[in-house]
């Protein structure tokens, strides 16, 4: 039998302990399921804090967000004047709009106008801290972007839009920033609500035009009740078809709906369903 020297058995040794280790690591790597809610969410890094996953409760008009545990971090009510609608939360920092270690966000709420021959929504974004203090009011804004600038900061870029009008004039306003936006990689899934949910409020009908809407995407309008608990799905042949929330059963009151498929999905908007 051949023999091996004490520095072959030894290097033997590891060679196979790091096989073994390799092994381990793929034979139990899976996919596990770690948590589900009935809101739109994501996950931010907060500059002191670290990362941290939001989620916006449109019913609530709150922002909560969580540790990497679920276990709830922060709280923040957001002030949505009374006949808005929550739409859009973004830019969960610390640092990014002031200096302090307070957490400030940037929300978004609109109004629907029912003309006499048609409508049209005004939005508005705001910027607050966790304590509701308002940071900034941007009126006609519904989009908004943070590009970090080598050497200069950053700034940010507010599109303002009046859509009682058409063509819709728009106005690009920009902000130089106290911070700079960092964040977590990610790859979600493309947001095409070019337009909110219409009527609202609405006495059954309600309708969507998603921007890029294929009718190879085999949609459908996802429905939750104002706990989030799931009420319906409906499949989507044409978005331009309305679906009639009282042909399900549905009472007057509160409703989430958002339309969905695999390659896209839009953001949970507040409907009031009227008698």
């Amino acid at each position: 039998m051949k023999q091996i020297t004490i520095n072959q058995a030894v290097k033997l040794f590891f060679l196979t302990l790091a096989g073994f280790s390799v092994f381990t690591f793929h034979s139990n790597a899976q996919i596990v399921f770690e948590q589900s809610y009935p809101y739109s969410g994501t996950i931010t890094q907060l500059e002191k804090e670290g990362p941290k996953f939001y989620l916006m409760d449109v019913t609530a008009k709150e922002c909560r967000i969580y540790n990497l545990d679920y276990s709830l971090f922060r709280t923040i009510k957001l002030d949505v004047p009374s006949n808005r609608y929550l739409y859009d939360i973004q830019f969960v920092t610390q640092h990014l709009f002031d200096s302090d270690d307070g957490v400030e966000l940037l929300y978004v709420f609109y109004q629907y106008v029912q003309t006499a021959t048609s409508y049209y929504y005004i939005y508005t974004t705001r910027i607050a801290d966790e304590n509701g203090s308002v940071l900034l009011d941007l009126p006609g804004c519904s989009w908004t972007e943070i590009k970090n600038i080598s050497g200069s900061g950053s700034r940010m870029l507010n599109y303002v839009k009046d859509y009682s009008v058409y063509p819709y004039p728009v106005e690009t306003r920009i902000y130089r920033l106290p911070g700079q936006i960092t964040g977590v990689d990610t790859e979600a899934i493309p947001d095409f609500s070019g337009d909110p949910v219409f009527p609202n409020p609405t006495s059954g009908l309600i309708r969507m035009h998603p921007d890029g809407f294929s009718t190879n995407d085999k949609a459908e309008w996802v429905i939750l009740d104002s706990t989030g608990k799931l009420i319906a799905r409906v499949p989507v042949l044409d978005p331009g078809n309305p679906v009639d929330l009282k042909s399900l059963g549905l009472v007057a009151g509160i409703y989430l709906v958002r339309m969905e498929s695999r390659n896209y999905q839009t953001k949970f908007q507040q409907v009031v369903l009227h008698n």
